[in-house]
């Protein structure tokens, strides 16, 4: 008996090991809290919330996992039912066009944010114009949905430093600064040590098309886990 029992408990820890290893790698960014309202106009110089190195992705990493050029990096922070974020993108030649709302932003410069994993998606695409493209996205017998009615309630500011759609001249950066409640994502009851599965992505755009792609949660996939 004491045999058979200790096969058992051998396949069982065995089981739940090769389940570990089987399990993909989370890359976590761990989100600090803030005291207060971050005022979203995208004026940042003198912020002190984003001055931490905490809440940082760091580079985008490009498809063969080296730094993506030019340099593009997200920042998070959350504090009264509310997440924010500062996406900066490095860019050689700042290009955008659609000022519709819910329009097709990714033949611009944008950023492209996903909230969730699985069945349930919420996607925010945000360009270097400040136009919001939201949608929840619902995954059924393989097939992907998604509705644009809904929406993230985001609030957008954009500063750029570069001229837009000229070609020849050196452009510089863009920063996004943004605000979304966090029930519109599904959680309205979000707190301390709260998981968001999350992943942002970004290509450079030149005027000839899509340049440089790199992107945080994507190849790994990502969460925010809100710190208390």
């Amino acid at each position: 008996m004491r045999t058979v029992g200790g096969a058992l408990v051998l396949v069982v820890l065995l089981g739940a090991a090769l389940r570990a290893e089987d399990a993909p790698p989370t890359a976590i960014l761990h989100v600090p809290r803030v005291s207060g309202r971050v005022r979203i106009n995208a004026e940042t110089a003198h912020k002190t919330v984003w001055d931490a190195d905490t809440g940082v992705t760091q580079n985008f990493k490009d498809g063969a996992g080296r730094g993506m050029v030019p340099f593009t990096e997200a920042k998070a922070r959350w504090g009264d039912g509310v997440l924010y974020l500062l996406l900066y993108a490095g860019d050689l030649d700042l290009e955008g066009h659609e000022r519709k709302r819910d329009g097709v932003v990714e033949r611009d410069d944008a950023f492209h944010l996903e909230f969730g994993r699985g069945d349930e998606v919420r996607v925010v695409s945000v360009s270097v114009l400040g136009t919001v493209a939201d949608a929840l996205c619902t995954t059924s017998g393989g097939k992907r949905t998604c509705d644009a009615s809904w929406e993230a309630g985001a609030r957008v500011a954009v500063d750029r430093d570069g001229s837009l759609n000229k070609v020849g001249d050196n452009d510089e950066e863009w920063v996004i600064e943004m605000s979304i409640p966090l029930s519109r994502l599904g959680l309205k009851r979000a707190g301390p040590g709260t998981r968001i599965p999350f992943s942002i992505h970004r290509c450079e755009i030149g005027h000839d098309g899509p340049h440089a792609c790199g992107g945080w949660g994507d190849a790994t996939p990502g969460a925010l886990v809100l710190d208390p």
